[in-house]
């Protein structure tokens, strides 16, 4: 409430259910963050910066959920919230009342002041890959539920001054309080289930789907919710950078038989409470890596790591990126291997450095500068002979500089072929 003086903030909840594919019902969430209500339907969370007070408009049950409905469903758990005192009570929020109120209250702020300003989510990354453009110049958008919003917010107050909240909100979210970094942990730890059960199930002649299905099925029995984002399984050409999403349009999640001497990015998180997994490791289709691959894998983990040692409170990104690109740069020369050092050659040319925070969101944003409580993903890219090579772990920023929460994964090829051995062997 601090940071919008000047207006108010309204976070609207899911409407809708489940489609029939997803593991689970998911809330919004910068709603379910701001109210802890993992599964309420028509609701709109305000955040009135003008008077310092807390507003939750809540729909009636339809009737079609009558009374019956949702009987297991209580609490923070319930899907519609009976208005009144005792929800006010237990969720801490100052006005839980009727959702038909919510024009009248908005009326009245910009009465009590004229140049107010609404704050809406467009959600960063995942707000954009909900369909930001999903009709023709000139027509309203059918899909982005964080669009439409702001659109209906427009239509009924069209002299309204609407600003995006994203920033605010995700950099509130962004310092993790104990209790969220036990369930991060949490996450983590479970994820490593489902990274063991992957890397093991890849061979040649095994198709990406088989490796997915095995990390699924080991996050459920480890005690997951449910898939944080669905496995990415990516073998030889798909594991590039520039095909990476092309899976997100594709009925086949651009599946393929894995083949004998590729490379396999494997890239997983499973949910925990809400909260996600997100790390993994480059793995070798025939249980062994070539010359060049394992140069350029020494190389990768050398400049990430590199990167890894400037997170602390006080440094920034981007300090995480000059330190791995110094890192090529200073031993470039010494590579041996074309493929190293055309892995050194590209990334120089065009750095791929994805680094994001993590949380009840899979994109939440990167913060400008580290603070103690970030929890940040780091997945450096280095591309060569139409492979791709990635390393990702889940840091938690402390005090004294950083803390890796998932369990411990090996780094280098060596290692990685060590340890598939081993387990391979149990």
């Amino acid at each position: 409430m601090e940071k919008v003086p000047d207006g108010i903030i309204a976070l609207h909840s899911i409407s809708g259910l489940k489609h029939w594919d997803e593991s689970g019902s998911h809330q919004d969430a910068s709603f379910f963050a701001f109210t802890g209500l993992t599964n309420a339907r028509g609701a709109i969370l305000v955040l009135d910066g003008t008077e310092g007070k807390s507003w939750l408009f809540v729909m009636p049950r339809p009737k079609m959920f009558g009374p019956e409905f949702g009987s297991d469903l209580q609490g923070a758990d319930a899907a519609f919230v009976e208005p009144g005192p005792a929800a006010e009570s237990a969720l801490k929020i100052d006005h839980v009342v009727p959702w038909d109120q919510f024009i009248s209250f908005v009326d009245s702020r910009r009465k009590s002041n004229p140049k107010l300003v609404m704050y809406v989510d467009s959600a960063g990354q995942t707000g954009a890959m909900s369909g930001l453009v999903s009709d023709p110049p000139g027509m309203a958008a059918i899909e982005n539920p964080h669009t439409l919003w702001r659109d209906a917010i427009h239509q009924q107050w069209s002299d309204l001054e609407i600003k995006d909240a994203f920033h605010i909100l995700d950099e509130v979210r962004s310092i993790k309080s104990p209790a969220e970094q036990a369930l991060l942990r949490k996450a983590a730890a479970i994820t490593a289930q489902g990274f063991w059960a992957g890397a093991l199930a890849i061979a040649p002649g095994k198709t990406q789907r088989q490796v997915e299905a095995e990390v699924i099925r080991a996050c459920l029995d480890a005690g997951s919710d449910g898939p944080s984002f669905w496995p990415w399984v990516r073998s030889g050409p798909y594991a590039m950078g520039n095909v990476l999403f092309e899976a997100f349009v594709d009925y086949n999640n651009l599946d393929r038989t894995m083949q004998a001497g590729e490379v396999v990015r494997l890239d997983l998180g499973c949910d925990f409470q809400m909260y996600k997994g997100d790390f993994g490791r480059t793995i070798p289709v025939s249980g062994h890596f070539d010359e060049g691959q394992s140069e350029t894998m020494e190389l990768l983990n050398g400049a990430y790591l590199a990167g890894v040692s400037k997170m602390r409170p006080g440094a920034t990104p981007q300090d995480v990126f000059k330190a791995t690109i110094s890192y090529i740069e200073q031993h470039q020369a010494d590579l041996k291997s074309a493929m190293a050092k055309e892995a050194a050659a590209n990334a120089l040319k065009q750095p791929n450095l994805p680094l994001h925070g993590l949380g009840v969101d899979m994109a939440e944003g990167a913060p400008k500068t580290f603070q103690a409580g970030n929890v940040v993903c780091y997945e450096p890219l280095l591309t060569a002979g139409n492979q791709a090579f990635f390393v990702e772990d889940t840091f938690l920023i402390v005090s004294t500089g950083y803390e890796i929460l998932n369990p411990p994964l090996p780094y280098s090829a060596k290692d990685i072929e060590q340890a598939l051995a081993k387990r391979r062997s149990n």
